[in-house]
């Protein structure tokens, strides 16, 4: 079953719409004061989507996300040492404290693995979660500002790439070819990480 994290999230915590970043300037385009406010949610969701994708890309963590616990930080689950580094760079972005990100950060990840077991169906449950945070990327990739370098952190380089918040014909070609390439050096990154864990 396909399911759009993003939007099942803004839907169910009643959140305001999350803008897609300029590739060309890396930017959120922010217009009014009241625009400025939502900082923290146009930070803290796509990066805890990209948290949910990375973690599934590992069996460990993809055994997390498909068992029934409820870890006390998401944070750290999903950023392991890079956590403080992922929230000095959430701080810098949205001029809130440390306590308030991760309160906020914990509670969309919460939701993002409640919705994620919800369309997990069948008997291969960890296959069903792999196969919905997969497609997540391609839905998270355009509303991460690159100012939070949290591929860097995920040591995922192209998620900060500006090539990957570009859509259109040529932009979704390379993307597949792109993943046709790449293939072989995801599956030495997976290895790596399942090592971490």
């Amino acid at each position: 079953m396909s399911v759009n994290l993003l939007e099942e999230l803004k839907k169910r915590l009643d959140l305001p719409d999350i803008k897609k970043v300029d590739p060309n300037s890396q930017q959120v385009e922010v217009k009014t004061e009241k625009e400025k406010e939502f900082r923290l949610t146009q930070a803290i969701v796509p990066a805890a989507v990209a948290g949910v994708y990375d973690c599934a890309r590992s069996e460990k963590g993809l055994a997390f996300l498909a068992g029934n616990d409820t870890p006390p930080d998401w944070l750290t689950l999903f950023f392991g040492n890079n956590a403080d580094g992922v929230l000095k760079n959430l701080e810098n972005y949205t001029g809130n404290s440390a306590e308030s990100i991760r309160t906020h950060f914990n509670s969309v990840s919460a939701e993002a693995v409640k919705i994620l077991r919800e369309h997990a169906a069948g008997e291969d449950r960890q296959a069903s979660i792999r196969n919905i945070a997969g497609m997540q990327r391609k839905l998270f990739l355009p509303y991460l500002p690159a100012e939070l370098h949290i591929g860097a952190l995920l040591e995922d380089e192209t998620m900060d790439d500006r090539m990957n918040k570009m859509e259109g014909p040529v932009s979704g070609f390379m993307h597949r070819v792109e993943n046709i390439f790449g293939r072989e050096s995801r599956d030495e990154a997976n290895k790596k990480r399942d090592a971490k864990m």
